[in-house]
């Protein structure tokens, strides 16, 4: 968290220096970091939430879309937790030990399986970070997950979830303003209910919660666990041996047939390291800060499309890497790999016009 002050100075850096009048350009000022970095040196989480949940730089209708995504939340919560906060308020005619379905025993105990299979990652993430091991945000990504979770039953908890939801947490824990700190005299009157209200700390986990929604909506193709048709073999494979199938076949090959072909050769199979960057957004392949940076420029752009191109970016960073030290692959690779020259690979104009999608005109 932050104090009254700096958070203002961030937010003049964000708003007044970079001036952006559309999506699109505070989506360039992003790249080029001409004039400074609008996440590093302004807002991270204002950021993203412009470019994800917002969709808009608009701040005039910033407040509504904010009252109106925390209010959902807050009758999310109210709804699914229920039972869970208040378990005295069970109906007193329900059987305890009732297995019929519709009872309201039966579903606390399904959630009280699903919240504690969620905790158990929860538990171990990011553990060297102070953060992560406070029980308050602990319990916020419990409950995030918990909620997400049971908004889609389909998908269901997938491991790696939580290491998407730990990010999100952190970037808008970092931007909250310390409530002590404010003043008259370092919130002047321009923008001070806006700034107030976007970075206020008892809305961090509503805040958290959509971004982490609109990541998913991406990032969960990733953790389908459907199957398909595979087009060698027309055998039933999962969705995400398929998708790795394409990356490594199809957008690898059609850039740099020579390492496809090498390790096709070598028998490593993409999905062992590719459902981890796609699952994860590359999260274990670099240090928590680069992440955050690499993630700033995805956010710009999010779709499963542009995910799978970094991918390949990866891969062509570390070609003779992968060639001298094929093992090397499986491991992260954060040594070989910084974000910057990654993103560059993807953002530039050569390499996206050489990578064909199928169906794109």
């Amino acid at each position: 968290m932050r104090t009254a002050e700096e958070s203002r100075q961030r937010w003049d850096t964000l708003f007044d220096q970079h001036q952006c009048a559309s999506l699109e350009e505070l989506c360039q000022k992003l790249k080029s970091k001409l004039h400074g970095d609008p996440c590093e040196d302004g807002l991270r989480s204002i950021c993203w939430k412009a470019f994800l949940v917002h969709k808009n730089v608009d701040r005039e209708s910033w407040p509504t879309q904010l009252s109106d995504t925390r209010g959902a939340y807050t009758a999310l919560k109210d709804h699914f937790m229920k039972y869970i906060d208040h378990p005295d308020d069970l109906p007193s005619a329900a059987d305890p030990l009732a297995e019929d379905d519709n009872s309201p025993w039966q579903s606390l105990r399904q959630d009280e399986a699903i919240r504690t299979e969620i905790y158990q990652d929860v538990e171990r993430c990011l553990q060297e970070n102070y953060f992560f091991r406070e029980p308050t945000t602990k319990r916020r990504m419990l409950d995030i997950l918990f909620i997400f979770v049971k908004l889609n039953p389909d998908l269901g908890y997938r491991q790696g979830m939580h290491e998407l939801l730990a990010p999100v947490l952190w970037a808008v824990w970092q931007d909250a303003i310390e409530k002590d700190s404010v003043s008259e005299d370092n919130l002047p009157s321009k923008d001070r209910e806006l700034l107030l209200q976007a970075l206020d700390p008892d809305y961090m986990e509503h805040d958290a919660f959509a971004i982490f929604c609109a990541i998913m909506q991406t990032a969960k193709l990733f953790y389908e666990h459907d199957e398909m048709k595979s087009n060698s073999d027309q055998q039933n494979v999962s969705s995400i041996i398929a998708r790795s199938q394409r990356i490594h076949q199809i957008l690898l090959g059609s850039v740099d047939p020579e390492l496809m072909s090498h390790l096709q050769t070598i028998d490593i199979l993409p999905q062992i390291y590719l459902t981890r960057w796609l699952r994860l957004f590359f999260g274990r392949e670099f240090p928590f800060e680069n992440t955050l940076s690499m993630w700033d420029l995805m956010f710009t752009d999010l779709r499963p499309e542009l995910v799978e191109l970094v991918c390949v970016s990866m891969l062509i960073r570390i070609r003779w890497q992968c060639k001298m030290h094929p093992l090397s692959i499986l491991c992260t690779i954060e040594s070989n790999n910084p974000p910057s020259i990654v993103m560059r690979l993807f953002v530039g104009p050569r390499f996206a016009v050489e990578i064909p999608f199928p169906g794109a005109s």
